[in-house]
C-alpha cells in the first residue's frame, strides 16, 4: 500500500477507534498507538450517556457565578485549582469570553447536528456491525428537586424543542409512573427522549476487536515522542521507545494530553483536564431502566449490564488524578439525597475510578486539520460528551482526510480557532 495511504492515529480512547473507524471504512491503512494497553482513558470509567439534549455548551451565561459559588463549598461538583500557569490564565479568559448567549446560540444547532448524527452512527454499530454493548434507547431524565432547578431545566427543555430535540416537562408523580419502584426524592424532572445509555466499555472493546479483524493495527505501550516532517509535511512520528513509524497522515487523538502534544510541535492548543470520577454498583439495591442527572449536582446515574453508575465532579486541577476525599464524598452524599434507598456504605467499599476529560474553553471540540502542518489533524475537546461526539468527530476527520471537506466541519470546531 502506498505511504499516501498510511494514517496513524495516536490515542486508543473512543475519538481515537472512531477515528480509525471511518478511515478503514475508507479504505486507508491505519495504526493506532496508545501509550498504555489502551483501557486507561476516559472512555471506559464514563457515564456511558448518548445525549443529544446537551446542546448548550459548557461555556454559557450564568456558569461564572454558578461556579465561583461551588469553589467555595468542600463538596461541590465543581472546582478549580488556582495556579499561576499561562495556560491556565489563556483558558480561564477565553471561557469567559465564551460564556454569552449569542455562544450558545451559535453553538446550539451545531451541537444538536453533531450529537444526533453521533446517535445514529451508534445505532448503526449495534444493528449493522451486531456490536453487542447493552445499548438502551429509552431516554434520560433531569431529575430536579428544587423548584429553582426544574423552572431552569424547564427553560432548556424550552430550547431544546425549539430546535428539534424533544423534550417534556414532567411532575414527580409522572416520573415515578414512569420508575416504578424507584423512590426519588424529587419534584420533577425534564425528559429527553431521544436520549440513550450503553456499556462504554463493552462498546469500546467491541470496536477494538472490530477494527482489528479489518486489519487495523494496534500499538499499545507505545508513547508519542514527536513528529516526523519534511518541508512543513507530516511523514509519520517517532516514539519514546525509539521507533519510527511512517505515514503520510497523523491524527492526534490523545484526550486531555493532546495540548501537550500540541506545544511539541509549536501549535496552541487551549485544553484543560476536567478530573471527573465514577463509582460502579456491581449488585445496587435498586436497577432503573432509565439513565439519569441529579440536575441541582451534576451526577450521573446509569444502569450497565445490571450494575449501576454514578458519576461527577469537575475539577480543573492539571494532570493531578488523585482522588479529593471532599469531592468524592460530595458525589456519594448526592446519590443518597435524590436516592433514599442508598446510603454512604453501599458506595463506601466500591472502586473509585478517576479521569481527565479534555476541556476547551468554549466547550466545544476541535476536530479538524491543523493549518501549520501538512497532513495533521486532531479529535479532542470532546470534555464530558466523549461518547456523545467521539464516533462523529471521527467521520469528520475521516471525510477530510478522505474527501478533503465534511459536511459536519465547522469553524466552531476548528482547531486553529485559538493558534494566533
Amino acid at each position: 500500500m502506498r505511504n499516501s495511504d498510511k494514517v496513524i492515529v495516536v490515542g486508543a480512547g473512543i475519538a481515537g477507534l472512531g477515528t480509525a473507524y471511518f478511515l478503514n471504512k475508507a479504505g486507508l491503512d491505519v495504526t493506532i498507538i496508545d501509550m498504555d494497553d489502551g483501557t486507561d482513558n476516559c472512555s471506559y470509567g464514563n457515564a456511558g450517556m448518548i445525549v443529544p439534549s446537551h446542546i448548550i455548551p459548557l461555556a454559557s451565561p450564568g456558569i461564572i457565578s454558578k461556579g465561583l459559588k461551588w469553589m467555595f463549598k468542600p463538596e461541590s461538583p465543581f472546582y478549580i485549582r488556582p495556579r499561576l500557569k499561562k495556560e491556565l490564565i489563556l483558558w480561564g479568559w477565553n471561557f469567559k469570553k465564551a460564556s454569552t448567549q449569542k455562544h450558545v446560540e451559535e453553538s446550539a444547532p451545531l451541537l444538536r447536528d453533531l450529537l444526533l448524527t453521533n446517535r445514529q452512527i451508534i445505532v448503526n454499530l449495534e444493528e449493522e456491525e451486531s456490536l453487542d454493548f447493552d445499548f438502551h434507547k429509552t431516554g434520560l431524565f433531569m431529575f430536579c428537586n428544587s423548584e429553582k432547578g426544574l423552572q431552569e431545566e424547564a427553560e432548556l427543555a424550552e430550547k431544546a424543542n425549539s430546535i428539534g430535540i424533544p423534550a417534556k416537562v414532567l411532575s414527580a408523580d409522572d416520573v415515578r409512573d414512569m420508575n416504578p419502584g424507584i423512590d426519588l426524592d424529587i419534584i420533577g424532572a425534564t425528559y429527553y427522549q431521544k436520549d440513550s445509555h450503553l456499556h462504554p466499555g463493552s462498546l469500546m472493546d467491541g470496536l477494538k476487536d472490530l477494527l482489528k479483524k479489518r486489519g487495523v493495527q494496534f500499538e499499545f505501550n507505545t508513547e508519542f515522542d514527536h513528529l516526523l516532517t519534511e518541508n512543513d509535511t507530516v511523514t509519520g512520528i517517532y516514539s519514546k521507545n525509539k521507533r519510527t513509524l511512517e505515514a503520510s497522515k497523523v491524527v492526534i487523538c490523545t484526550g486531555a494530553q493532546s495540548q501537550i502534544i500540541a506545544r511539541s510541535f509549536g501549535l496552541r492548543l487551549l485544553l484543560q483536564a476536567g478530573k471527573g470520577y465514577s463509582i460502579t454498583l456491581p449488585k445496587p439495591k435498586i436497577q432503573p431502566n432509565y439513565c439519569g442527572i441529579f440536575s441541582e449536582v451534576k451526577v450521573t446515574m446509569t444502569p450497565m449490564n445490571n450494575m449501576l453508575r454514578f458519576a461527577g465532579t469537575m475539577e480543573i486541577t492539571g494532570p493531578d488524578q488523585s482522588i479529593n476525599p471532599r469531592k468524592l464524598a460530595g458525589l456519594k452524599k448526592s446519590v443518597c439525597q435524590y436516592l433514599p434507598e442508598f446510603s454512604l456504605e453501599d458506595m463506601n467499599n466500591q472502586k473509585v475510578w478517576v479521569g481527565l476529560r479534555p476541556c476547551s474553553p468554549d466547550g466545544l471540540p476541535y476536530i479538524g486539520r491543523f493549518k501549520k502542518l501538512k497532513g495533521l489533524y486532531i479529535s479532542t475537546g470532546q470534555a464530558m460528551m466523549g461518547m456523545s461526539l467521539g464516533m462523529v468527530s471521527g467521520q469528520i476527520v475521516s471525510d477530510l482526510i478522505t474527501k478533503g471537506q465534511s459536511e459536519l466541519s465547522h469553524p466552531l470546531i476548528d482547531p486553529n480557532r485559538y493558534d494566533n
